[in-house]
């Protein structure tokens, strides 16, 4: 990890702090960035949270976290695995991030009448056991969504590389293959302008409403999500890559299901679903002789996250996630012209 990455978004975000109290998570991987972009971004002290995982002890974590710290040279960053009532409060600034979930009422309480809370993702993507949304709105506490699309951020065109990783891991390829991508989301047109230019012919089943933005794609309309009606010449696709939202909803499963597990088993020679995002019963879907990956998803979680792929998009969201809370201690929702903070209520 360099410095220089991290300064580098910063400025590009023009990501100023100075003076607030930030407190987030201490996390494995890419995911490290956060408490180290608040430290270079001017916060006055910086609370780095993290608890035992399967990715990690706190010990681990921490040790890991001191020798990046002292290369460097910050001295901003307090890391603790005990989240008290008085490191909350000091808050300026606190990010919905793993190790801090669920932001709940125990902990909201806590919370000072001037903080502000970053989701740290797009406010569609929100999931109820993340936050307290009703205790935040009757107690006046601000928080915001990220838009990822905005110029400076354009995490969302990460997301064909994301479905490439995928679609290598399962052990699959693209050249002279055809692929379907079943989609309800945003996600979609990003995905498709991506893998359209590597396979052989991509079909798109997504809601019609949505069809424009796939006109100028090298793409095949097949049918309006969730019809399944793939034609004859798409029969032998080499996998369908599945995204549908809310990512907590079974979407593929028994014949009450929005998609039946045996319609696409009756249209397609050898159905294999690529789990981007959305739940299906798995359980069924073996039993009804359908392949999938990954084998196990968590419900409401997505089967490839934008750290597989690298650090990139991970400082990119981050950064931006920061940037929200920034804008929110300014009473502004706009970064260089653009909207960068979608507000929940």
């Amino acid at each position: 990890m360099r410095k220089k990455e991290i300064i580098d978004i910063i400025h590009s975000l023009n990501l100023n702090l100075n003076g607030r109290v930030v407190l987030t998570e201490a996390a494995t991987g890419h995911y490290m960035v956060t408490p180290l972009i608040a430290a270079l971004s001017g916060a006055s002290k910086v609370f780095a949270y993290a608890k035992n995982t399967k990715y990690g002890t706190t010990d681990f974590v921490f040790s890991q976290f001191k020798k990046i710290i002292k290369d460097f040279l910050i001295e901003n960053i307090t890391f603790t695995d005990h989240l008290t009532p008085e490191i909350i409060s000091q808050a300026d600034i606190i990010t919905n991030s793993g190790h801090l979930r669920p932001l709940d009422q125990g902990k909201l309480k806590y919370v000072n009448s001037k903080a502000v809370i970053s989701l740290m993702y797009e406010k569609w993507e929100l999931r109820n056991e993340d936050i307290d949304i009703d205790y935040c709105r009757k107690n006046n506490i601000r928080l915001g969504a990220i838009n990822e699309r905005h110029k400076k951020i354009d995490v969302f065109s990460y997301l064909g590389d994301m479905a490439l990783k995928l679609i290598f891991d399962s052990g699959q390829c693209l050249y002279n293959n055809k692929f379907i991508l079943l989609c309800n989301n945003d996600f979609g047109p990003y995905i498709a302008k991506t893998l359209s230019h590597v396979c052989s012919a991509l079909g798109v089943i997504a809601p019609l409403k949505d069809k424009s933005k796939y006109l100028n794609l090298k793409v095949d309309w097949l049918s309006d999500f969730p019809t399944i009606k793939i034609p004859e010449n798409y029969k032998d696709s080499k996998a369908v890559v599945f995204t549908a939202y809310p990512f907590n909803e079974t979407w593929i499963g028994d014949d009450s299901s929005p998609i039946p597990a045996n319609k696409l088993k009756e249209q397609l020679e050898s159905p294999f679903i690529l789990r981007f995002a959305g739940d299906i019963d798995a359980a069924f879907a073996q039993h009804a002789g359908l392949q999938y990956y990954p084998s196990d998803v968590k419900s409401g979680h997505m089967g490839i996250l934008p750290s597989d792929i690298g650090l990139s998009p991970i400082l990119r969201l981050q950064a931006g996630g920061l940037k929200v809370a920034e804008c929110l201690l300014n009473d502004t929702d706009t970064f260089e012209g653009e909207k960068i903070v979608e507000k929940l209520f």
